[in-house]
Parts: C-alpha cells; sequence; structure tokens
C-alpha cells in the first residue's frame, strides 16, 4: 500500500514542470525587514508605509504541470508581470524558489541561464520585439542562430513554423510591412522555432484590435493542440482568461489570490474581490455540460430485439431512449416513433431504428456550445467520452434552468453584499 502511494506520488511530481514556492520581489534597501513576522502578515500598503520598500511578489507559490495551459491574470499593478519575469530570472527574486523541471533555477549562474534561455524557455512579449532591419525568415531563425544551428538547417526549420503560424509566403517581408496580428505571429513563431518545452507569454495580445485579439487566440489554441508546450500566458482580460486557460491563477497586490479553472473561478469565487472581478463573466462560457448532465432513467442495449425495446418503452412512458453497445460505447437514439415503424417491417435490428444526424457533445462542452445543438434537436443531447461510450444526458430545460440558477445566485450574493453594508 506504502509502495502504491509512493509511485503515484513520484508519478505526480515528474508531472510537474514549474514550481514556484513562497517566492517574494522586493524593490528597496535593507528588504530583510519585511520577512519579520509583523510585516509578513501586513499589507503591500503598510510595509511601504513603514519600511520604504516596494513589495511587487508576495509569497507566492504554485504549481504548473507539463503541457498545461496556465494563466496568470490580474489588473495593472497586481504583480503578474513581475511575476513572469521571476520565472524566466529576468527580473532576480528577493527569497523563494523557482523549480524548473526539479532545478532551483534561482541558483543558476549566467551560464546555466543562458541555456535555459536558449533552450527550455521562450518569451514572447507584447511588443513584439521583432528585429526590424530582418526579414520574416531571418527573425523567425534568429533563436536557432544563436544555438549555433546550421544555416541550412535553421531556415528549414524557420519555414515550417512559418507555415505553422499561418505566413508562409510572408518570409521575406520586413517587420514594419506586416499588420500588427502578423508581427505577433512572427513573435510566437521564433519562440516555437527553438521547441522551447515552456512558453511564456507576457499580454501578447492586448495591443491588437479586439477583432485580431480574437483570431490570435483561436489560433494560439490550436496551435497548442498540435504543439502542446507548458504555457504560461500573462493577462489583464478576464473573457481572455477564460478562454485560454485550463487553470487561472488571479493576483492582487502581489499576491495569488485564487487559482482554479475558469468554472470554479466563476461559480466558486474565493473571496469578495474574486467575486466582483468575475461577477459580469457569463456562466455559459466556462460551465460545463457535466455539471448538468443527467442520467437517463433506461437505455437500451444492442443486443435487445425490438419486442423487448417496445417493453421497455411502455414500461417507462417515454417517447425516445439512447441505444448503446457492450461496452456502453453511444450507437444513436431510438424513438417510439421509429421503433413502431421497424416492428411494423418486420425489423430484427435496433440499429434500423436509429434517429439520424445525432448530435453529441463530451463532458467538457461549456454550455455556451450547447445552445446550437440544442436548437438543432428535440430530444436529449447525449454526452460521450473520448472513446464515445454514453455518459448522460443534457434536456433544453436543464440549460435553460443553469443560466437562470448563476444568474439568481450572482443578484442574490450582490444583494448580501448590498446588506452587509447598511
Amino acid at each position: 500500500m506504502e509502495n502504491t502511494a509512493l509511485t503515484k506520488g513520484s508519478s505526480q511530481r515528474s508531472q510537474m514542470c514549474i514550481q514556484v514556492e513562497d517566492l517574494w520581489k522586493i524593490f528597496g534597501e535593507n528588504v530583510e525587514r519585511c520577512f519579520s513576522p509583523e510585516m509578513r502578515a501586513s499589507s503591500k500598503a503598510t510595509i511601504l508605509e513603514k519600511t520604504g520598500c516596494v513589495v511587487a511578489i508576495k509569497e507566492i507559490s504554485f504549481e504548473v504541470q507539463k503541457g498545461e495551459f496556465f494563466v496568470i491574470m490580474g489588473l495593472s499593478g497586481s504583480g503578474k508581470s513581475t511575476l513572469i519575469r521571476c520565472i524566466l530570472r529576468l527580473i532576480k527574486t528577493t527569497a523563494g524558489r523557482i523549480l524548473i523541471n526539479g532545478d532551483d533555477i534561482c541558483s543558476y549562474n549566467d551560464q546555466q541561464l543562458t541555456h535555459l534561455r536558449r533552450n527550455t524557455t521562450a518569451m514572447v512579449f507584447q511588443q513584439f520585439g521583432l528585429f526590424p532591419h530582418r526579414n520574416v525568415l531571418d527573425n523567425v531563425a534568429y533563436g536557432l542562430k544563436v544555438q549555433g544551428v546550421a544555416e541550412e538547417e535553421r531556415y528549414i526549420k524557420a519555414r515550417e513554423v512559418i507555415d505553422k503560424v499561418g505566413l508562409k509566403g510572408w518570409e521575406n517581408y520586413l517587420p514594419s510591412t506586416l499588420s500588427g496580428g502578423m508581427q505577433q505571429r512572427v513573435g510566437i513563431a521564433r519562440a516555437l522555432a527553438i521547441e522551447p518545452e515552456i512558453l511564456l507569454l507576457d499580454e501578447p495580445f492586448s495591443g491588437l484590435d479586439p477583432l485580431i485579439r480574437r483570431q490570435m487566440q483561436d489560433e494560439l489554441i490550436g496551435l497548442q493542440e498540435e504543439v502542446q508546450k507548458t504555457i504560461l500566458f500573462v493577462t489583464h482580460d478576464l473573457d481572455e482568461a477564460l478562454k485560454l486557460g485550463s487553470r487561472i491563477a488571479i493576483m492582487r497586490d502581489g499576491e495569488i489570490i485564487q487559482v482554479g479553472t475558469p468554472e470554479e473561478v466563476i461559480t466558486t469565487p474565493g473571496n469578495a474581490y474574486v467575486r466582483e472581478f468575475v461577477q459580469d463573466a457569463s456562466p455559459a462560457k466556462v460551465v460545463t455540460a457535466k455539471n448538468i448532465m443527467e442520467q437517463p432513467k433506461v437505455l437500451l442495449y444492442e443486443w435487445q430485439g425490438p419486442k423487448a425495446a417496445m417493453h421497455t418503452f411502455r414500461t417507462t412512458m417515454t417517447n425516445s431512449i439512447f441505444l448503446v453497445s457492450h461496452t456502453g460505447i453511444l450507437l444513436g437514439l431510438i424513438t417510439l416513433e421509429r421503433l413502431v415503424k421497424l416492428i411494423r417491417n418486420r425489423g430484427n435490428s435496433l440499429k434500423e431504428a436509429l434517429e439520424p444526424d445525432l448530435p453529441t457533445c463530451t463532458a467538457d462542452t461549456v454550455i455556451e456550445e450547447l445552445f446550437p445543438l440544442a436548437v438543432s434537436t428535440m430530444h436529449p443531447i447525449p454526452v460521450v467520452d473520448e472513446a464515445g461510450r454514453f455518459m448522460g444526458e443534457i434536456y433544453n430545460s436543464s440549460i435553460m434552468i443553469s443560466m437562470i440558477q448563476e444568474k439568481e445566485t450572482g443578484e442574490t450574493e450582490e444583494s448580501d453584499k448590498e446588506e452587509s453594508h447598511v
């Protein structure tokens, strides 16, 4: 039993790509004064008043798994950009540890840091940071050149990633001839060219027009599905965080005040600040099918005959039932009308009575994506896993009720907050 637990623990640790432990970044003189028990428990403003030191990062701890899309979100001055620069050691930390693949990079010398930045990590900034006198191809190939990769090889690799970010045909153009969205694609391509394990993006889309920004978000999601990098993404935009992140860390005054999935952040805010921060976010964008699906009263199985199926319909007084295989794979939906027609035609297989074009969803499908499915059918929407196994069903009424409940919950919390101030 103990061996099993140890093996499991070791496996979980091996999946951790980044571990931040009790991280501090303080600007000022005699910063050791900030680590007294009294100061540790004080606010950022109090520490500034009593010591003259500016606390940019305070007691931050979190972990990021390999392949995870982790978003750091906060308003201006929350410390999010300082944090991501500390993780890359562009800013020297005051205290704490930053472990990348188990190694504490806070103890790295200049040579080790250079190797880390050239081979393990890559960063994309808001301002693109492209060389204006180099064309797209040379900009993308620059990191490979620094690594010492031969010219022919680095250009082959650069062309591959240029194609991957949708800029094929633009290799010989200078950055000044490109739109903002295209320049950001060049920055992302340059980062990907060195094949980093970790990709850090500091508000890369905040300077773009809303339409281009949404397009870039969609492209980054598609790109991540393909390359599966560990991504740390900094933003001040809640909708962007909810759309991109598998988990979100919300920062305020240099501290992380909540870490959770987009759904957890919206449905169970950790405190009043987070609740206010997310109050205008639509639950339809984050609440998923698994939260509103139900288990059907009955199922039909492929080995059953039409007469046995008719008996099930009569005893349950229902108009439609899902059909599954021996292994639980969803085969489709059978309506009473189609079953009657099958029996009249002396059919033997229930598969002959299946409804055509049955829409399905997965447990992670958000409610917003269920709306068009609900409109397209009068029947429940089946929920299936990656293998196509039946997990549950969703009624149109469940979708509507979930939205009403979220709205009422938000109104109740707002009313309670107002009453507490009276």
